[in-house]
């Protein structure tokens, strides 16, 4: 049986904050979150909410429509 790569679930969006380079320090100042929350929201983007992407999206300047095609498969 052939090899089929797997892909989790929200690998772009996870792939996004690397390129904005948003990282768990970064993250914190933006949601304004402490930081075992900020390092769960890092290796789990899918627990963000809307609201933390919006924040996210006016306070690292990354613009509405790449957020949204990072969860367009």
């Amino acid at each position: 049986m052939p090899y089929i790569p797997t892909r989790k679930q929200f690998e772009k969006s996870g792939k996004l904050l690397k390129a904005y380079e948003i990282n768990q320090t970064k993250l914190m100042e933006i949601l304004g979150c402490s930081r075992p929350t900020a390092r769960d929201r890092i290796e789990n983007p899918g627990n963000l909410t809307g609201n933390e992407w919006l924040a996210i999206s006016k306070k690292a300047h990354i613009p509405v429509e790449e957020i949204r095609l990072a969860f367009l498969w």
